[in-house]
C-alpha cells in the first residue's frame, strides 16, 4: 500500500504535481492508520491527519512532553518533534490548497517543486515514524495486533 503511494507520487511530480501533493498526504495518513491498527489503537473513520498523528505520537512516545528535560539534547529533540507536527499540518494544508482534494473548480497552481517538497517531507516523516515504530516493537514496547 505505502509503496503504491510512493510510486504514484514520484511519477506525478512533473506531470501532475497536484495529484502528487494529494498522494503525499494520503501516504502519511495511510501510515498513521496502519500504525494505529497494528498497535491495537482505535480511530474514528473521519479523523483528520493531525488527530491521527496525535494518537500515533502518543503510541510511539513522540510528543515533546515525553522527552525528559534531563535527556541529552532534549531541547533540540523537542524542537524537531514540534516541527514534525507542524510539517504534518502543513502537508495537510498544502494538499487542501494545491492538491486534488475538496473538488477543485479551477486548475491547481501547484508546481513540480511544490510536489517535490511534499514528497521529500513525506519520505522524511514516514521513514522516521516507521523506524520509531519498529524500534518500539523490537523492544517490546508495542505489541502487534493481528
Amino acid at each position: 500500500m505505502l509503496q503504491q503511494h510512493l510510486t504514484r507520487i514520484r511519477a506525478g511530480i512533473a506531470d501532475d504535481p497536484a495529484a502528487a501533493i494529494g498522494s503525499s498526504k494520503e501516504l502519511v495518513e495511510s501510515l498513521l492508520k496502519i500504525i494505529l491498527e497494528r498497535s491495537g489503537e482505535q480511530y474514528a473513520p473521519g479523523e483528520d491527519m493531525p488527530a491521527l498523528y496525535k494518537k500515533v505520537s502518543a503510541v510511539l512516545g513522540l510528543d515533546a512532553g515525553s522527552i525528559p528535560d534531563s535527556a541529552r539534547g532534549s531541547d533540540a529533540v523537542k524542537k524537531i518533534l514540534r516541527t514534525l507536527t507542524t510539517t504534518l499540518q502543513g502537508l495537510a494544508e498544502l494538499r487542501n490548497v494545491l492538491g486534488t482534494g475538496h473538488g477543485r473548480t479551477a486548475p491547481s497552481p501547484a508546481l513540480a517543486r511544490h510536489a517535490g517538497l511534499a514528497l521529500n517531507s513525506t519520505v522524511t516523516i514516514t521513514e522516521f515514524l516507521l523506524d520509531t515504530w519498529q524500534d518500539r516493537v523490537d523492544r517490546g514496547l508495542i505489541t502487534l495486533s493481528s
